[in-house]
């Protein structure tokens, strides 16, 4: 079968249109999203790959020099060296938590257009909406981690907080990341 024919990409194809949408300004940092193709026993690999590539790993900002992503405020954290590193710092969720902790994330971005011009979720039923619509996309029997749940906290990067929520289900996953204290 070719790849353009499997049945998942057209899900992961909206997928990454729903993240292209998603990213945004909070506080003094950021909300970005990522959808990958992968399989179950790659999640923990796929997901320190997108936080390193981003550099929110790294002790001086982005390697790409991103200046809107160079932490300018760092907490004291040991960052995770590899993936299990990661991985031991995420504990798994149901999907209504997730959504719900994703919602919240997402209102409290501050309203700014997407990289496609269009304006991001900023009311908490239009947010809802869009995890929702990934947590469908996604699949039945998809599994949700995360490091917070907003009153307790994992650290992951150096910046003051960060949150990250994972979705993984119908060899997709998809890697939501907020900070603040970099920017």
């Amino acid at each position: 079968m070719d790849l353009g024919e499997a049945p998942g990409n057209q899900n992961l194809d909206r997928l990454n249109d729903l993240c292209a949408d998603l990213g945004a300004t909070v506080g003094n940092g950021q909300l970005l999203a990522w959808a990958n193709a992968c399989d179950a026993a790659a999640v923990p690999d796929v997901v320190f790959g997108v936080v390193s590539t981003v550099g929110l790993l790294a002790d001086g900002g982005l390697p790409n020099g991103n200046p809107a992503l160079r932490p300018r405020r760092r907490q004291i954290a040991d960052v995770p060296a590899d993936a299990d590193a990661l991985w031991s710092r995420m504990w798994e969720v149901d999907e209504p938590t997730a959504i719900e902790l994703l919602t919240n994330l997402a209102v409290s971005a501050q309203p700014s257009r997407s990289r496609r011009g269009r304006l991001l979720p900023s009311h908490q039923h239009q947010a809802q909406d869009v995890f929702q619509e990934m947590a469908h996309l996604t699949g039945p029997g998809t599994r949700w981690w995360t490091n917070t749940d907003l009153t307790s906290w994992n650290p992951i990067t150096q910046h003051t907080f960060d949150a990250v929520v994972v979705a993984a289900g119908n060899d997709i996953v998809v890697t939501l990341i907020s900070f603040e204290g970099g920017g």
